[in-house]
């Protein structure tokens, strides 16, 4: 590939105040490229090769942030050029990530974008299906988010027990749950529609609250809402696409 054979210029011949690390400093980490940005966390580049260039051909071969975001430890590992001390610090950094926006996102879940909120930093990103339920107490603030599931998860294989046990163990009164589709593809499938319609009916028996089921594909999302819960948008369900997902309070696609 073009790339591999890329040596691009080597930081010490860049002028000083036109670094990386010095227009940060300057003019803040907006400021910077992908490549720039990636180049600042490899430290270094290799034998003929810069940390630019490095950086540019790690973000070429897995797709750019987003597909870097995916990616775990031995399979970076194992990229030209990164090793396991590289492969180590972009798995932390992307857990940091998603760790910070787990925890800023734990309000009460008010509606399906409280939910959409909370799962969405441990969904997104993800090459394999995750399962994930979120207990809360009896006015629908957070206690825990529990992953039932992770990699390979048939929604026909989720039985309404394992997930009622999850909550009660917790002592959770209400809940919601949620899961990924790696496929990009957000509609939701007939086993959906029915783990949904079953978790509704088993929480009801119970005397829980069921808060409703969120799906996340790519940046996008959409919810399968309880039957009991109040509607939030003109359809059979809600929807919302980025860190704001203000369209998913409005019933938008």
């Amino acid at each position: 590939m073009a790339d591999e054979e890329e040596e691009g210029e080597a930081l010490a011949n860049i002028p000083h105040h036109d670094r990386p690390r010095e227009r940060m400093r300057r003019l803040g980490i907006g400021s910077l490229t992908d490549d720039e940005v990636l180049a600042l966390v490899l430290g270094s580049g290799q034998t003929g090769r810069s940390v630019l260039a490095l950086a540019r051909s790690v973000l070429r071969r897995t797709g750019g942030f987003p597909g870097l975001a995916t990616m775990d430890f031995a399979r970076l590992e194992n990229l030209p050029g990164v090793g396991p001390a590289t492969a180590g610090r972009l798995v932390a950094i992307t857990e940091i990530w998603r760790r910070a926006g787990a925890s800023s996102a734990w309000t009460r879940l008010v509606d399906q974008k409280a939910v959409a909120d909370v799962v969405r930093p441990e969904l997104l990103h993800r090459d394999s299906e995750r399962f994930v339920v979120v207990v809360a107490d009896r006015a629908s603030r957070p206690i825990e988010l529990v992953l039932l599931r992770d990699g390979g998860v048939d929604e026909s294989a989720i039985q309404p027990a394992d997930v009622l046990q999850a909550v009660l163990t917790r002592g959770g009164r209400s809940f919601a749950v949620a899961h990924n589709h790696p496929s990009g593809v957000l509609d939701a499938s007939v086993a959906d529609l029915m783990l949904t319609r079953r978790l509704d009916q088993s929480a009801a028996t119970l005397g829980l609250r069921f808060l409703g089921h969120v799906l996340v594909a790519g940046d996008a999302w959409t919810s399968l809402p309880a039957a009991g819960s109040a509607p939030t948008g003109s359809g059979a369900s809600v929807r919302g696409r980025g860190r704001s997902s203000r369209a998913g309070s409005r019933g938008a696609a």
